[in-house]
């Protein structure tokens, strides 16, 4: 029975293998069509396509796919263009890499998701070089049912956090789960736009949200916050300004009510030094946040250091820092601490 089985085995490859064969396209030089154009065997209309190379198989496979997920990764800014292409080059023994980047802008999106279902469907290597190329492909009716999953997935979420928002008693808890639902729509968005792309007919699934809308009923709920900005401590000078106009520039409206939210940030210099000509002052920003009856709810510190060939700009470039950071992050880190994040 065991030889039997051993016998029939290899059968059973040889017809499994050459099911899985397909037709190769070439062109006059014997390269394939796929190198330089549209692939024959998988048009664009049916299949979206990346092709990778390198001077071993596997790592031309490894790049082909990894092309093909880059797709998924960007928002496409052109409806024309389905295709991220790297191809390797050796010349003397060198190994080179040549990319053609024909899609920007990085989206936040699950990508293992998107391309669940993409193979390599051809590889060739050349006569010349040596160098393989390999051509991965996802069916586009597969990949929109990709996407079409991932974008059902944050709808679902979005309506469980809008639900929880409009239940909340507590306005800087409601404007934090608005901060989420308005993450989860912007990236269903990018999903959307590339959605449109990917099925050729230029619809996509719309959202039931406008963002715009959530970003209205946000700002809302931030001019209802009662929230005071103290200083706990400033050895640069200035930081009570950069605080009031960080507050204001993250939508948090200023009151000098004691009854309500406190919002505090110091900031603590070491001593300037000298280094190869160079004057560096260190230091560390805190922000503090403090319920209406005193809890804490969070504490955050960046470490920030500037440099200057002139001792006294060093302040002055401190307080350029901590504007940056605190213009930057000042909002994230709060909302937050409202939620336990921080």
């Amino acid at each position: 029975m065991l030889n039997n089985i051993k016998n029939i085995f290899p059968v059973i490859c040889i017809l499994l293998t050459g099911c899985m064969q397909t037709s190769v396209h070439e062109n006059a030089d014997g390269q394939p069509d796929w190198l330089n154009a549209e692939p024959a065997n998988y048009p664009n209309a049916s299949y979206v396509y990346a092709t990778g190379s390198a001077s071993k198989a596997e790592v031309a496979k490894d790049r082909a796919l990894g092309n093909l997920a880059k797709i998924f990764e960007l928002q496409i800014r052109q409806s024309s263009t389905t295709t991220q292409d790297v191809q390797t080059h050796r010349s003397e023994g060198v190994e080179s890499v040549q990319s053609t980047a024909r899609i920007a802008s990085k989206v936040n999106v699950h990508t293992d998701k998107m391309i669940n279902g993409a193979r390599i469907a051809e590889q060739w290597q050349s006569p010349d070089d040596l160098t393989h190329y390999a051509l991965a492909v996802l069916d586009r009716a597969q990949a929109g049912n990709n996407i079409r999953s991932e974008i059902n997935r944050l709808d679902r979420e979005t309506a469980f956090t809008i639900a929880n928002a409009d239940s909340r008693q507590q306005a800087l808890l409601k404007v934090a789960d608005l901060q989420d639902a308005i993450v989860m729509q912007s990236e269903r968005n990018s999903l959307q736009k590339t959605l449109k792309i990917i099925d050729l007919n230029g619809t996509g699934k719309p959202s039931g949200w406008s963002l715009a809308e959530l970003i209205e009923q946000q700002e809302q709920a931030l001019q209802s916050l009662n929230m005071r900005g103290v200083v706990l401590v400033d050895s640069v000078g200035g930081l009570d300004r950069i605080l009031q106009a960080a507050m204001a520039n993250a939508g948090f409206a200023p009151s000098s009510d004691d009854g309500g939210f406190t919002l505090a940030a110091g900031m603590e210099t070491q001593d300037a030094m000298v280094k190869e000509g160079w004057y560096w002052l260190r230091g560390t920003l805190v922000v503090r946040l403090a319920d209406p009856d005193g809890t804490i709810l969070g504490n955050k510190s960046w470490p920030l250091k500037v440099s200057s060939v002139q001792q006294n700009q060093l302040n002055e470039r401190m307080l350029a820092e901590i504007d940056k950071k605190l213009k930057s992050e000042l909002k994230s880190t709060v909302l937050g601490f409202a939620t336990g994040g921080q």
